[in-house]
């Protein structure tokens, strides 16, 4: 429902909250947030500014989700699903978060059917190229959260600095790109890959023929290489705020200082076994070849090619 026309009070009220709003947001200041979205909810419910609501609160549920609170976001996007039409936007975002949600937990199974509403009720993405584009670019989402959280707590092992150190110089020296990828698809267990090829397998089954030949086929999605690829791509959501964002220690030095000051004092290195410790993340090899492809990319590149896109974004094309 979108509500009877805003009143001249709710708009002028609305340009200072939402704002505010969406500057919380991308801070990660999740307290503000939670309370605008209060006031924001509170302005729009009498005049049934359901839909209006509904995205702000889209934005907030994924935030919640980056910050890990599942449980939390779980609740929410069930209760904007009700909320909206099941053929809106509004009612995609939420159900593609709420997949994402699932697989986090590792629960499969429970985000499939929502995985298949993603990528067979698209009637209201106006152009094909827009179309496969979403459904590309969601099913390459998907598949980042399966092999990212499928490595969680899993063979987490012992490892002083000085070994990772090592390891890292070995890779740089000894390696080039592809065979860094191949390493670290060779370091993943099997069940990642096995949940990798669940996903793939039923996201790119929900695709007319011609998109899903242009994807990777699941058989390929669990090669060695490709899968480092995905692991290394997925790393992006938590690495890429420590690594690139202008306000950012890292950042700084090597703006102000150059590459070779961030590499003498080992910030790439402390970013990437903190964002993995973060998640629960303890493969040596992994975060050694993560480090080195960085390192070899340079961050300027790495920055430049490897931003994430969040999903609220994608309401744009």
């Amino acid at each position: 429902m979108t509500g009877i026309k805003l009143s001249e009070k709710q708009k002028e009220r609305l340009k200072i909250l939402e704002p505010k709003f969406k500057d919380s947001i991308k801070r990660k200041d999740l307290e503000t947030a939670k309370s605008l979205i209060v006031d924001i909810q509170t302005l729009l419910r009498p005049t049934k500014h359901f839909n209006r609501i509904v995205q702000n609160k889209n934005s907030l549920y994924e935030l919640t989700l980056e910050l890990g609170q599942i449980e939390f976001s779980i609740s929410g996007l069930i209760s904007n699903r009700s909320s909206v039409s099941k053929n809106t936007r509004l009612h995609l975002e939420a159900t593609s978060l709420l997949a994402i949600c699932y697989l986090r937990k590792k629960d499969i199974e429970s985000a499939k059917p929502l995985i298949k509403e993603v990528l067979t009720n698209y009637s209201f993405i106006k152009t094909e190229r827009t179309r496969r584009e979403f459904r590309a670019e969601i099913i390459e989402r998907f598949d980042e959260e399966t092999a990212l959280y499928s490595l969680k707590e899993i063979g987490i092992e012992a490892f002083s600095d000085e070994e990772l150190e090592t390891e890292v110089i070995r890779l740089i020296t000894s390696q080039n790109e592809s065979e860094i990828f191949e390493q670290i698809g060779k370091s993943v267990p099997e069940n990642t890959k096995y949940l990798l090829f669940q996903v793939h397998e039923f996201s790119t089954k929900q695709l007319p023929s011609a998109e899903r030949l242009a994807l990777p086929s699941p058989q390929q999605k669990i090669k060695d290489a490709e899968v480092g690829k995905t692991v290394f791509q997925s790393i992006k959501r938590v690495a890429y705020n420590s690594l690139c964002n202008p306000e950012s220690e890292i950042y700084k030095v090597w703006f102000q200082n150059g590459m070779s000051t961030v590499l003498s004092k080992g910030y790439i290195s402390i970013a990437i076994t903190t964002c993995l410790a973060s998640l629960g993340i303890g493969i040596k090899l992994i975060a050694a070849s993560i480090i080195a492809l960085i390192i070899k990319f340079g961050l300027e590149v790495y920055c430049e090619k490897y931003k994430p896109i969040e999903l609220m974004e994608l309401r744009n094309k």
